[in-house]
């Protein structure tokens, strides 16, 4: 008589070798012909002389059989406490019999899905393209940069920093001491900042930002000297007592002593 209906374990075997084998039907016999059809058996599908059925190797994609998943494993309850308690939820994942690579894929996708979440993806595109900018200019020769500055007084500067910001600036200063700056654009940078006023001591002070394209160097408490960059809008800076500043900011391309 035929197999029965229905799937095979993947360790079962799936021939009789003690049995002819009708061509048509695929199923095992001990008589001449077909139970099904009828069909006279040939020589090569009789009992002994077909060759050996290879056991089936377990598939990747499992044995066929219908396999019932608790609720709390079902996508729709996982993805909810993903997004509602991550750590259940990612819990709730990992213990789950859902396959090896929707298990990453789920979690790169809702991993991706809480970064924009909480960050938004303006703001993550900023801070990725902030990585790589300078907040100078950087496309202008040191000629080109220098001749766009335009001279302005530390007071004019402090007294409307917002309207000089991204302007091209040139001002005399004399470095009070190096501080550390706060800003949430350009914090993934280190950057050496410092305290600064008018040659003659006035009551207006900025904060420096040294964002030089060539000469590095390293200004002291005392040094006066004439910068050329970029208007940056205020800054919040800390010096080492932790005494806090919100001051205006210009970005430093270039120096001279």
């Amino acid at each position: 008589m035929g197999r029965m209906l229905g799937s095979f374990a993947d360790d079962q075997e799936l021939d009789r070798p003690d049995l002819n084998k009708c061509p048509d039907c695929d199923c095992f016999f001990a008589s001449d012909a077909c139970p099904l059809c009828g069909k006279i058996c040939p020589e090569n599908m009789r009992a002994g002389n077909r060759p050996a059925v290879k056991k089936r190797k377990p598939s990747r994609s499992g044995s066929g059989r219908v396999t019932f998943i608790q609720w709390y494993h079902s996508w729709w309850f996982i993805a909810i406490m993903v997004f509602v308690f991550p750590i259940a939820g990612i819990a709730l994942l990992v213990t789950s019999p859902h396959k090896k690579w929707q298990k990453i894929l789920f979690v790169a996708i809702a991993m991706v899905y809480l970064i924009i979440s909480m960050f938004g993806i303006g703001n993550i595109i900023s801070r990725v393209s902030d990585i790589w900018d300078t907040p100078v200019n950087d496309s202008l020769t040191r000629e080109e940069y220098v001749t766009r500055c335009e001279a302005v007084s530390v007071e004019q500067f402090c007294r409307a920093a917002d309207g000089y910001e991204d302007r091209f600036i040139s001002m005399k200063l004399k470095i009070v001491q190096r501080v550390t700056y706060m800003d949430t654009y350009y914090n993934e940078k280190d950057y050496t900042c410092y305290l600064c006023e008018a040659e003659d001591g006035s009551e207006y002070r900025l904060v420096l930002r040294d964002c030089l394209l060539e000469d590095k160097q390293k200004l002291l408490a005392g040094d006066v000297v004439t910068v050329y960059g970029e208007g940056a809008g205020d800054c919040i800076t800390y010096d080492a007592e932790y005494n806090e500043w919100q001051l205006p900011c210009l970005n430093m391309a270039y120096v001279t002593r």
